[in-house]
């Protein structure tokens, strides 16, 4: 990764592992872009890991909508900007714009995200932490809303999961729960294993309703009305709703 400071913009260069068997970027590397990007814009606006750290706390991403006009391939460059559009009560909005090696765009994000504190997760209020007012409300486009997905709630007795993931310690982050972007690699395992891997998917849109934990196990659902795909992630032993992901 390399970053352009004249430009704000974070250059990637795409490696194998990192693409499907069509050479396209896999969705959960594209999160893993963007989450990077976020992370060292936070930190060069004085709210990075190290700074979280110190304030025992960390960023927690709630939703993400990605949407893509074009799928980048192995060995392709790939630049994104990001910026914080501030906080609404314990919410901030994050906007990214994607653009190939010619700097033509190919995609956007928008996204939503808390602080919280270590160990427990619970929010903390942005008005409490000295110089956060270095987020000014502004800077959403328009049309770039995350929207809230409705979760399907399973019958016990109709319905069964389509796959069977488990918290395993490649899962795990530095926050001790399974990183954001594994949601997006099981939606598009679920996705594609009823879907012809010709399709390509270019709407992307995650809710994450609660973290998972090292060693549990999630049964995932999936449903598709007209051309939209719905999958849904619940913890085995409790039964709590973990995410939704909407895909087209």
């Amino acid at each position: 990764m390399q970053y352009i400071e004249e430009s704000n913009l974070f250059c990637f260069t795409i490696i194998g592992p990192e693409t499907d068997i069509h050479d396209r970027l896999h969705y959960h590397s594209l999160f893993a872009m963007l989450q990077e990007a976020a992370c060292l814009d936070a930190a060069h606006y004085g709210f990075g890991s190290d700074k979280m750290d110190e304030l025992n706390a960390c960023w927690l991403l709630l939703r993400m909508k990605v949407k893509m006009d074009k799928i980048p391939k192995w060995k392709d460059k790939i630049y994104i900007r990001t910026w914080s559009c501030g906080f609404t009560k314990v919410f901030f909005n994050r906007e990214f714009d994607i653009f190939d090696s010619d700097m033509r765009s190919i995609g956007w994000a928008s996204s939503v995200w808390i602080i919280a504190e270590q160990g427990d997760h619970r929010p903390v209020r942005p008005q409490t932490i000295e110089g956060m007012e270095i987020y000014a409300s502004d800077g959403t486009k328009e049309g770039r809303k995350v929207d809230k997905i409705r979760a399907f709630v399973p019958d016990p007795e109709s319905d069964k999961p389509l796959l069977v993931k488990f918290a395993d310690y490649s899962e795990i982050d530095r926050n001790r729960h399974v990183n954001n972007t594994r949601y997006i690699a099981w939606s598009a395992d679920a996705f594609y294993a009823e879907e012809d891997d010709e399709r390509a998917i270019t709407e992307l849109t995650v809710n994450y309703s609660s973290e998972v934990k090292a060693g549990e196990e999630i049964l995932i659902y999936r449903n598709k009305k007209e051309n939209v795909v719905t999958i849904d992630g619940y913890e085995k032993s409790g039964g709590r709703h973990v995410f939704s992901t909407e895909i087209t």
